[in-house]
């Protein structure tokens, strides 16, 4: 029981120390790299905004949003808040002067519509996810070969994802994102 208490208690600390670690000692690295080998460059992609922004990956999306269910759920949401809006204007307006019941069934009935909104919102994030995943999978195999002509093309000695959450900030130099979409958009 002591030394569960020990490792979960020094494990973020320790997880710290090991990430930190790490990034000195790619830093040290690149560094080095960079003395002896001019060539080689890092650079950064964010390989999902890379193919979400293709001419083929905007017409799709254009077609999930012309879809009946499409245009009908994000109506109903644009119609819940406009309601809501105006359920808890008046409430505000009128709850100094209502009863404790009528309060809690106006605050009640606020609830619901916000779930209801919740909901139908949900459902559209889950669409436009879908609309996400199949143009990923769509693109997978000319991605792979439009990453390794540009690091062949421009001598990158190291490609990071951006959109993997290991990248914390990279300059517009260093960014390849815009390149792969064009790389993309000329493939047929």
């Amino acid at each position: 029981m002591k030394n569960y208490y020990l490792s979960t208690r020094y494990v973020p600390q320790l997880l710290n120390f090991l990430v930190v670690t790490f990034c000195v000692t790619l830093c040290s690295f690149v560094s080095a790299q960079a003395d002896s080998t001019a060539a080689e460059k890092i650079a950064v992609v964010d390989v999902q905004l890379a193919v979400l922004q293709t001419e083929r990956a905007q017409a799709q999306l254009s077609e999930l949003k012309e879809q009946d269910d499409f245009k009908k759920n994000l109506k109903a949401v644009s119609d819940i808040e406009v309601e809501l809006k105006a359920m808890v204007e008046t409430y505000q307006k009128d709850r100094a002067v209502m009863s404790a019941q009528k309060r809690a069934e106006e605050e009640k009935r606020i609830v619901e519509k916000q779930k209801d909104g919740n909901y139908i919102a949900t459902k559209l994030q889950q669409s436009r996810k879908e609309w996400a995943e199949l143009a990923m999978e769509a693109q997978a195999k000319n991605l792979t070969r439009v990453l390794q002509n540009l690091v062949e093309e421009q001598g990158i000695g190291l490609l990071l994802r951006a959109d993997g959450g290991v990248v914390l900030h990279a300059g517009p130099p260093y960014d390849i994102s815009l390149q792969v979409t064009e790389r993309l958009n000329q493939i047929k």
